[in-house]
C-alpha cells in the first residue's frame, strides 16, 4: 500500500515538472502575437490625384559642424546569453572609437528563437548609447518568436531610435528614410529599406530580395526627396545585390585600380538570384551616391560600378562565424558646403583581435 502511495506520488511529480517543463518550452518557441500598422498604407496620390509625398514626415537630423558621421554597424547576431557581455563591450568601443551623430545597423542584430529578448536588450543597448541610430533587418532577425512588426514596435518605441515600420503594402518592414540638414537646408538623405530573407517559390536556394512595390516606393521617395532639394542619398539594407559580385570581379579584372575599390572579398557574395532591378533604378534616379549592406561577414570592400559605390560593411560582433581582424564598423562621413556640394568619404573602424 505505501509503494503505491510513493508510486503514485512520484508519478505526480514527474507529470507536474513535464507540464511546467512544457509551458516554459511554449512561452520560448510560440510566436507572439503581432499586427500590422495598417494606417500606414502608401499610395502615390490621394483621392484627388496630389502627390501623397510629405517632406515634414520624414525625420530630420542637423549637422552640427562641418561634418556628419554616420558609422554603419552590422550582423550582430544576439543569440547566446554568454557573448552579450562581450558583444555589448565590442559596440560600445566601435562607436567610441567613431564618435558619429547617428548609427545604421543593417541587418541580423538578432539570431535566437528567443529572439523578442535580444532585440529588447539591443534597443536597450542603443538607448543607452544615446546616439541617434536606425536598423533594417536582415534575414535572421525574424527566425524567432517575434516577427517584424513585433520588433519593429520595440525599436519605434526606444529611446533616440529613428525606425519606423513603414506601409505595409509594398513588401517588407521598415523602408523609411532620415533626412540630413545643413544650417537648416537640404543637404543629404538616408534611405533605410528591407532587402527581405529568401524566396521560398524558387527552384533552389535563395535569398531574399526587394519587391516590385519597393522600387516603386523607392522610386516616389527617391523624386520627392530630389523636388525638396536632397540632391543625393545613402541607401543601406542587409543582402547585397548581384551586382556587387559583377562590380568586383570587373575591378578585379582590370587590376583592382586603387581609384575605383578597396578591400578585400573572402567569400563569394550571397546575394539573391533574382535580380530585381534594384541597381536599375538606382541609376536611373541618379541621386543615391553609396550602397551599404551587410550579410557576408568575411567580405569588406567598396567598389564603384556605374558610377555607384558598393559598400560592404564590417562585422560588429564576434557571434557567429567571423575573421577576428575584422570587427569592428564603418565610418561614413558627409562634408560639404551645401546638398550640391556634398562628398562622402569612408573608411573603416577595425578593433584589435
Amino acid at each position: 500500500m505505501e509503494a503505491g502511495r510513493k508510486l503514485r506520488i512520484i508519478v505526480t511529480v514527474v507529470l507536474l515538472a513535464a507540464l511546467i517543463v512544457g509551458i516554459t518550452l511554449m512561452g520560448v518557441y510560440i510566436k507572439l502575437p503581432s499586427e500590422a500598422n495598417y494606417d500606414e498604407v502608401w499610395t502615390e496620390t490621394d483621392a484627388e490625384g496630389n502627390s501623397t509625398f510629405d517632406i515634414t514626415e520624414i525625420e530630420s537630423l542637423e549637422m552640427g559642424g562641418d561634418e556628419f558621421r554616420i558609422l554603419q554597424l552590422t550582423d550582430l547576431h544576439y543569440r547566446a546569453g554568454y557573448k552579450i557581455a562581450k558583444s555589448d563591450e565590442l559596440i560600445r568601443e566601435t562607436v567610441r572609437l567613431a564618435e558619429p551623430d547617428m548609427i545604421v545597423i543593417t541587418g541580423d542584430l538578432v539570431m535566437a528563437t528567443e529572439n523578442n529578448f535580444y532585440v529588447e536588450h539591443v534597443a536597450e543597448l542603443f538607448s543607452d548609447i544615446g546616439i541617434p541610430w536606425a536598423v533594417t533587418y536582415g534575414n535572421h532577425d525574424d527566425e524567432g518568436r517575434a516577427d517584424k512588426y513585433y520588433m519593429g514596435e520595440i525599436y519605434e518605441n526606444a529611446a533616440h531610435s529613428l525606425y519606423k515600420n513603414g506601409p505595409v503594402n509594398i513588401g517588407g518592414t521598415g523602408n523609411y528614410a532620415v533626412n540630413i540638414t545643413k544650417n537648416g537646408q537640404p543637404f543629404y538623405s538616408v534611405i533605410m529599406m528591407d532587402s527581405g530573407t529568401y524566396i521560398d517559390d524558387y527552384p533552389e536556394f535563395s535569398y531574399g530580395t526587394f519587391t516590385a512595390g519597393q522600387l516603386y516606393w523607392y522610386d516616389r521617395l527617391q523624386t520627392g526627396l530630389l523636388s525638396a532639394g536632397y540632391a543625393h542619398s545613402l541607401m543601406f539594407f542587409h543582402i547585397p545585390l548581384p551586382e556587387y559580385q559583377i562590380a568586383f570581379n570587373e575591378w578585379e579584372a582590370k587590376g583592382s585600380p586603387a581609384g575605383e575599390g578597396t578591400g578585400e572579398r573572402r567569400e563569394e557574395e550571397c546575394h539573391s538570384l533574382v535580380n530585381s532591378g534594384m541597381f536599375n533604378k538606382i541609376k536611373e534616379l541618379g541621386a543615391t551616391t553609396d550602397v551599404f549592406v551587410g550579410h557576408d561577414h568575411v567580405n569588406n570592400y567598396f567598389v564603384r560600378y556605374k558610377d555607384v559605390w558598393l559598400h560592404y560593411g564590417v562585422k560588429s560582433t564576434r557571434q557567429v562565424y567571423h575573421d577576428d581582424d575584422m570587427i569592428g564598423g564603418k565610418l561614413i562621413t558627409l562634408t560639404g558646403e551645401n546638398a550640391e556640394s556634398a562628398e562622402v568619404s569612408v573608411r573603416d573602424i577595425l578593433l584589435p583581435e
